[in-house]
């Protein structure tokens, strides 16, 4: 058991024999989703009464109706509107023991000063969606290796064309943010014969046991070692630390023939950098499923690019994907109720 994880099972054991209200914080379009409120009413612990709000007026009669008594929050993919009226509401925050983010990014909780500054514990959603977005991380670098788009216009244009193509095997990828998507990318691009590295805030925590990556650096070396790379796949979160960490310089740094994927948060990248140096070809191409500004304006550039591969932030969409939100809540639901410590603790002092 880890410090945090102690202190945080001391911190409700005293509270965890009573019910607790659980208010669930959706988006009006899944709030009518039968799989999803049937699951959280049938598996959640008996310790939780399970309430569920998408706008102002049912927090409202959420803090009328419990006005007292311990609350659990469950952000279920909230709006930013239905996210902003509950931390305005300062009594509500106040009461809250512990709240979990259905998604593995937690930025939209960490601009909210009650959810950031109070004690409450936060967890996550991390590793539900890994395995997707490993997958996607090896796929883009096989739609720039076998040149799917110069194959696919020659489709179009019913030519036969005989092409060189590339391989990955024995490429190298440097990994910008080693937690559990970076990971689940490291282990399928071995498998296919990649030169794997990694970058990341502490490297002195990787798994000794893990043989999936050659070396692992810290940020202090990442222009040098994406300058090595001939794919560089970011899987950072969004925080200060790394608000466009790749930025004009490190892109310069990279080859020519390099190619950035991006599966973390659009933040992290100068997007005008990146346009500049995708112009003038200063990189080789770009596959992007997450962007500065979400929905990405018309009239960005990225949309009319040749060498850009865009997503449109579901490379981890899946037919099961509440599914595989749900099984990590109603696990960390089961670990509040029985005051087991958390799996996916949250530290709010780095926003990951």
């Amino acid at each position: 058991m880890t410090t945090q994880s102690a202190t945080t099972t001391t911190a409700r054991s005293a509270t965890t024999t009573a019910t607790t209200t659980l208010c669930v914080v959706t988006h009006e379009k899944l709030l009518n989703s039968r799989p999803l409120t049937e699951r959280l009413r049938a598996e959640t612990p008996r310790a939780f009464d399970v309430v569920v709000v998408s706008n102002e007026e049912e927090i409202d009669k959420m803090r009328r109706e419990r006005a007292d008594g311990d609350l659990a929050m469950l952000w279920w993919f909230a709006t930013k509107e239905v996210t902003t009226a509950f931390a305005s509401r300062r009594d509500v925050a106040e009461r809250v023991k512990w709240m979990h983010s259905g998604s593995a990014g937690v930025d939209h909780l960490m601009a909210i000063p009650s959810v950031r500054e109070h004690a409450s514990t936060l967890t996550n959603g991390r590793g539900a969606f890994s395995a997707s977005l490993g997958e996607w991380g090896v796929f883009a670098c096989m739609h720039f290796a076998k040149r799917v788009d110069a194959m696919r216009a020659a489709q179009r244009r019913k030519e036969w064309i005989r092409m060189t193509v590339g391989l990955i095997e024995g490429k190298k990828l440097v990994i910008v943010g080693y937690g559990d998507i970076g990971q689940h990318v490291a282990r399928r691009a071995k498998a296919m014969g990649m030169k794997v590295c990694a970058v990341r805030r502490t490297p002195e925590k990787t798994d000794p046991n893990d043989d999936y990556v050659e070396n692992v650096v810290g940020f202090h070396a990442l222009k040098e070692t994406c300058a090595k790379a001939d794919y560089v796949l970011v899987a950072l979160p969004s925080t200060e630390e790394t608000d466009k960490m790749i930025n004009a310089d490190v892109l310069s740094a990279m080859k020519d023939t390099a190619v950035l994927i991006n599966v973390g948060r659009g933040s992290t990248v100068d997007e005008d950098a990146l346009v500049d140096a995708l112009r003038n070809k200063k990189i080789a191409g770009a596959a992007l499923d997450v962007f500065a500004v979400e929905p990405l304006p018309s009239d960005h550039p990225f949309y009319t690019m040749e060498n850009v591969l865009m997503s449109f932030h579901c490379a981890d969409l899946t037919s099961d994907y509440h599914d595989l939100a749900l099984d990590c809540f109603i696990k960390h639901a089961e670990q509040y109720a029985t005051n087991a410590p958390f799996t996916n603790v949250v530290d709010k002092r780095l926003g990951y």
